[in-house]
C-alpha cells in the first residue's frame, strides 16, 4: 500500500519525492486509480512542501513559499477542497494599482492603458504596434529581459512601467536580467 514516511528498503514502482502539493496530488491520483506500489517521501516531518506555514513558539507565522493558487481546473480545486475542506480557503479579490505620473493605474498596467493621459496612451499603443512589427522580423531570441520587454510591449510601456517597476522589484536594470524563456 502507498505510504508516506521513513525510507523503506523495499522496491516500489513509483517513488514520489516531495510531499508538496504536486507530490500529494500524485499520491492521491495513484491511489484513486488503484495503484498500491508507491512511496511518498519528503525531507520534512510534515507534508506540504513550500506551501507550509511554520509557527514559532512565540506564535509568529512564516510562510515557506507562496500560498497563492490561481487555478482554472475544477478537478484540482475539488481535490484541494477534499484535502483541506472548503472552509480552509481565504479567497481574495486582487485590487492592485501602480502610481504613475501622479495617478493610480490599475494593475496589470498593460491592461489599463486607458487610465493614462492621451499622450501616454498613444506612446504605449504605438509602441505595442511597433514592437509587434519589429518582433516579427527579429533574428534570434532576446539577449536580455529589457530586449524582451521592447520586443513584446514596446517603448511606451517599457519606459512608463516595465523598466521602472522591474528595477524597483529586482534592484537591477532589466538589461541585466536573463531573457525570458
Amino acid at each position: 500500500m502507498g505510504s508516506m514516511g521513513q525510507p523503506s528498503p523495499r522496491k516500489v514502482s513509483v517513488l514520489i519525492t516531495g510531499a508538496g502539493p504536486t507530490g500529494l496530488g500524485a499520491a492521491t491520483r495513484l491511489h484513486q486509480h488503484g495503484h498500491t506500489d508507491w512511496l511518498l517521501l519528503d525531507q520534512a516531518e510534515e507534508a506540504g512542501g513550500l506551501s507550509c506555514t511554520a509557527v514559532t513558539p512565540q506564535g509568529f507565522l512564516f510562510d515557506m513559499g507562496g500560498h497563492v493558487i490561481f487555478s482554472h481546473w475544477d478537478y484540482f480545486d475539488q481535490l484541494l477542497d477534499v484535502a483541506l475542506g472548503p472552509e480552509a480557503w481565504n479567497t481574495l479579490q486582487r485590487v492592485s494599482y501602480v502610481w504613475i505620473k501622479g495617478r493610480w493605474v490599475a494593475y496589470p498596467f498593460q491592461n489599463n492603458i486607458a487610465a493614462l493621459d492621451k499622450e501616454d496612451q498613444v506612446a504605449c499603443l504605438s509602441g505595442l504596434v511597433e514592437a509587434r512589427v519589429a518582433n516579427a522580423t527579429a533574428a534570434g531570441r532576446p539577449a536580455n529581459f529589457d530586449e524582451w520587454i521592447m520586443r513584446v510591449m514596446g517603448r511606451g510601456i517599457a519606459d512608463l512601467f516595465m523598466r521602472p517597476y522591474n528595477f524597483k522589484v529586482k534592484a537591477a536594470a532589466a538589461a541585466a536580467a536573463a531573457a525570458a524563456a
